[in-house]
């Protein structure tokens, strides 16, 4: 009985490193190199930006070194309380100062939907403040839009460089977020992350804009949608060589509110059978890390390996992270399972989350 048992939880967990494959597999990433006849005197960035004077710099900066330079860029300046509005005039950008957030609307999509409505250009470029390009990485995004349908939306997920021990905790939020929104296993179409959209102003527009998902907190996630009702192509890339973000340099609170205020609401989009297969994949890579330290078998620690290595394959296609996290993945796992499991009962509780001093 117990052999049996034993080839049953084994099996289990095969599956479970099977459905990771369908999952997610090789992350597509900007292969072009940029061109003169990239039309960056076509584009206007658009950098909603709430309490961003320490992260704005290198994402200006970057901007104004780039050999292509956008024509626009704007910086909407959300009520901030530190000097998010000097620091962006001082670095070449446009500042928009945000009018009174109206009811119905999150801090992030009234911004963007501010910006958009002071953009001048044919193509419209939304960005997250604690985002950055490398040298030639504007360029080359760009390069890789114009090539690409004239209805498409492409969204960039930020190569993710992490910097201190607590940033590695980001290990299984990155990766569902590439499942969740990327479209790069097998089983789900492309949505469009957070952190970045170029589009086209008469796709945006036709869309809807922003003022379609004024209230969601995964604004993108969410447009998606708006833009497929448009007849437009929602596309998604890596932003490894291109695009790059540090997101948490204030600290494990930070990381864990900028997690749980979007983790719930990202699951009730995703679809079923990839949201079945998600916990499926979570669930057997934890299990597994317990059978392997409960019964050390030899069986047991080779599919605790696999588990760990499929992990740091998906990782380092996303961030930084070290070989050492995906070895001892159960840490990183268990923070996953915690903070989500918080998100969703503030949700169905109906608590508000706190971001930045807003509540949303």
């Amino acid at each position: 009985m117990a052999a049996l048992d034993m080839t049953i939880l084994t099996l289990l967990s095969i599956a479970g490193i099977i459905a990771g494959l369908f999952l997610l597999r090789t992350v597509p990433i900007v292969t072009e190199q940029p061109t003169s006849a990239a039309p960056g005197a076509s584009m206007s960035v658009i950098i909603p930006a709430r309490n961003e004077a320490t992260n704005l710099p290198p994402l200006l900066e970057s901007l104004q070194q780039s050999a292509l330079v956008a024509r626009q860029i704007l910086v909407i300046d959300d009520q901030s309380a530190d000097a998010t509005g000097a620091v962006s005039a001082h670095h070449g950008a446009t500042v928009v100062t945000s009018v009174a957030l109206p009811a119905g609307w999150t801090g992030k999509t009234w911004a963007c939907h501010q910006g958009a409505l002071a953009a001048t250009y044919d193509n419209i470029f939304f960005l997250d403040a604690d985002t950055y390009f490398t040298p030639e990485g504007f360029a080359r995004i760009v390069t890789h839009f114009t090539a690409r349908p004239p209805n498409t939306a492409l969204s960039i997920l930020p190569f993710h460089r992490t910097q201190c021990w607590y940033e590695e905790l980001s290990l299984f939020f990155n990766i569902l977020v590439a499942i969740g929104a990327g479209g790069f296993g097998k089983l789900d179409p492309p949505h469009l992350f957070g952190q970045s959209l170029l589009v086209s102003r008469d796709l945006y527009y036709r869309a809807g804009g922003h003022a379609s998902v004024r209230h969601q907190i995964l604004e993108n996630l969410h447009f998606a949608a708006s833009i497929r009702t448009a007849n437009g192509i929602p596309y998604t890339v890596s932003g490894r060589g291109t695009l790059e973000m540090r997101m948490f340099p204030d600290g494990l609170t930070q990381l864990r509110e900028s997690w749980q205020k979007a983790f719930a609401d990202g699951a009730s989009i995703t679809t079923p059978v990839v949201l079945v297969l998600s916990i499926y994949w979570l669930s057997a890579a934890m299990f597994t890390a317990i059978l392997a330290a409960s019964s050390r078998t030899p069986i047991a620690i080779a599919l605790y390996l696999v588990n760990a290595v499929q992990i740091f394959w998906y990782a380092r296609q996303l961030g930084t992270f070290r070989l050492l996290t995906a070895l001892f993945y159960p840490v990183p796992l268990a923070f996953y399972f915690a903070v989500f499991a918080q998100s969703l009962s503030r949700q169905k509780r109906h608590r508000p989350v706190t971001w930045r001093g807003r509540e949303l």
